[in-house]
């Protein structure tokens, strides 16, 4: 069997200090395989994006083994518009995150970007554009370029199509589907779309009050989910379809 491409064990992590500092996680436990999708789903407040920031190396009050097998893992935000700098065409975004990672060479950078751009659904015209001037499936989609054009195998997502239409989001979910299947890549999803985590991911986590609830097959958990708060959820899900 392949060495898993995250492992995390007994995570537990808090946020704030002295009084103030409040338990996030508690005993956490996941793997994710390379080529794999894992869900993770919850309420607000469930842990859902505190994981995801750890994982990513961001909060570091943390215990328990947390191991990434790849090269940093990148983000895909549910914002796109708040993690692109408007002032700077979609060009320079793209070849920052090259230039971060030591590709000196200014042709060899454009013509990355140029090609992760049309990867992602996008063209050469895109490259010169501001934000301002993309739409909003677009801009996630060069979200998702950046994501990719270091080369990392694991990419966290962060609901990342909660803020497009219906139609966008069928789009964009397919492009990441293909692109799992293009790069071999492993998705943590992070979404209280139960319906958008079914359409993606191979697995999924529950999470309530900083704790994992259940945990399998996406057909297994959602055919006969076992605890009462993903009973809840799913219920919610379908009263919502």
């Amino acid at each position: 069997m392949a060495e898993p491409i995250l492992d995390i064990q007994n995570l537990n992590s808090w946020y704030g200090k002295g009084k103030d500092r409040v338990q996030a996680l508690k005993n956490v436990s996941l793997t994710l395989a390379p080529g794999e999708a894992l869900g993770i789903v919850g309420e607000s407040g469930s842990g859902k994006t505190t994981l995801a920031k750890c994982v990513l190396g961001l909060v570091t009050d943390y215990q328990g083994i947390l191991r990434v097998n790849s090269s940093r893992p990148q983000m895909v935000f549910q914002d796109p518009y708040g993690s692109l700098n408007p002032a700077r065409t979609v060009g320079w975004f793209l070849e920052e995150a090259l230039r971060a990672s030591g590709v000196r060479d200014r042709k060899e950078r454009k013509a990355r970007a140029v090609d992760m751009l049309v990867q992602v659904g996008l063209t050469e015209e895109h490259y010169g554009r501001k934000p301002a001037r993309l739409s909003g499936g677009q801009r996630q989609r060069v979200s998702i370029a950046a994501a990719l054009i270091q080369g990392s195998k694991l990419i966290v997502l962060d609901e990342p199509v909660s803020a497009l239409d219906v139609t966008l989001q069928a789009q964009i979910l397919q492009l990441l589907a293909d692109l799992r299947e293009k790069y071999r890549l492993s998705y943590l999803f992070i979404s209280h779309d139960l319906a958008v985590v079914y359409q993606l991911c191979d697995r999924v986590c529950v999470m309530y009050h900083g704790q994992v609830v259940e945990e399998g097959d996406v057909d297994a958990v959602y055919d006969d989910p076992q605890h009462d708060y993903t009973k809840k959820l799913l219920a919610a899900s379908l009263a919502l379809d």
